[in-house]
């Protein structure tokens, strides 16, 4: 049978709308046998001056800032990398033209504007994702197996960060991430909704949220070298206490501030029986401690992998063909939304759940503008 390639359309080209062009071009490198693969059609980018060879590598798409241009290319799906403030405009664009969507996080600006994408995507049928590609790293779906199968008891507490000292220095410029009309939120927006999802995805809803966060650096130059300082009205840190519906409680930190930290990532999950850690400096094998035995275990636990769940196996590469630990989640996670487009079937990542996600991202920026009220 013919790999017939899923025919994509990328929107936006900045940094993140690179990594993901490069995730579908190494599909062919990073698996021997791919049920699917792409190729990239169209880019909408208004300067691609400075990236006409890696454009050209890509088979020399058709590059436009033209929206009608765009669109009559032969597309199966948007992939829209775009800062946040466009995604609803651009999603709801995609969806009326009946093309699969693809979506980085978070699904909107803000609360109705995420339900509004994810109905709109319901009503028409077409099949969506979003970009947690946190779930897809094999140590985050070796926990989520081995706490689906029950052996941690009644899970008591969990506490995660999220760290980047990517904003320590003050003189780096404004940028849209920094404001919140461009953006909707900082460094929790930007980074915890990734924890949000993974905590969700592992340990199921929360029911409540109490939040503060913080400004540290509160102007920017407008440009480098400009003695020109524009105000920042978003983030740079953020503590939540998360209550989760199982009786749980956990705490999440996230910020762009860790001066020495790089990017960390880090969650603890502590139950009556047991403890499961992920450390996302090591993403291959979470580590699972047995209160009964008194032991540790690492690596390839033998737990049975839910059944809604992919087989890290199917996506991740292989040591052989890795691409890198970020390239590799990005990657997986482009891969298997092609395969539920293969397949005709609805990804696990969908808006719909994205929007559970954005639900607390919502009532964690409710909290901090109360002064850390709990919001149920």
């Amino acid at each position: 049978m013919t790999n017939i390639p899923i025919k994509v359309g990328l929107q936006g080209f900045g940094f993140i709308g690179k990594v993901h062009a490069q995730a579908y071009q190494s599909i062919p490198f990073a698996y021997p046998h791919p049920t699917t693969t792409a190729k990239i059609n169209a880019i909408m980018r208004i300067n691609t001056e400075g990236d006409k060879k890696f454009i050209q590598s890509l088979g020399s798409p058709v590059v436009t800032a033209d929206n009608e241009t765009f669109y009559q290319q032969d597309l199966d799906l948007i992939d829209i990398c775009t800062p946040n403030k466009f995604h609803k405009d651009h999603a709801l664009e995609a969806i009326a033209h009946k093309k699969h969507v693809y979506l980085e996080k978070p699904l909107g600006m803000n609360l109705p504007e995420a339900r509004e994408i994810a109905e709109a995507a319901r009503f028409s049928g077409v099949l969506t994702h979003t970009a947690f590609m946190m779930r897809f790293y094999p140590a985050v779906q070796q926990a989520k197996a081995i706490i689906a199968s029950g052996v941690l008891g009644e899970i008591y507490h969990f506490r995660a960060h999220y760290f980047h000292n990517s904003y320590m220095d003050p003189k780096r410029p404004i940028s849209w991430r920094l404001q919140h009309a461009s953006s909707g939120g900082g460094a929790l927006a930007d980074l915890g909704v990734h924890i949000i999802d993974m905590t969700r995805y592992l340990l199921g809803e929360a029911n409540s949220v109490s939040c503060q966060t913080r400004t540290y650096i509160n102007e920017r130059p407008e440009s480098i070298g400009s003695s020109k300082l524009i105000s920042v009205d978003v983030d740079d840190w953020a503590l939540c206490t998360i209550g989760l519906k199982n009786g749980g409680q956990g705490l999440i930190e996230v910020t762009r501030l860790s001066g020495g930290m790089g990017d960390s990532a880090r969650m603890e999950i502590y139950g009556k029986l047991g403890s499961v850690v992920i450390d996302l400096g090591d993403p291959i094998k979470c580590e699972y401690y047995d209160q009964k035995t008194k032991q540790f275990h690492s690596g390839g636990i033998d737990f049975p992998i839910p059944e809604d769940e992919v087989p890290q196996t199917k996506c991740w590469p292989s040591s052989k063909t890795s691409l890198g630990y970020f390239l590799n989640a990005h990657t997986a996670s482009v891969y298997y939304f092609l395969g539920c487009i293969h397949d005709g079937v609805q990804s696990t990542v969908n808006f719909e759940d994205a929007v559970k996600t954005q639900e607390v991202l919502e009532a964690a920026y409710r909290s901090a503008d109360s002064n850390s009220e709990t919001i149920k």
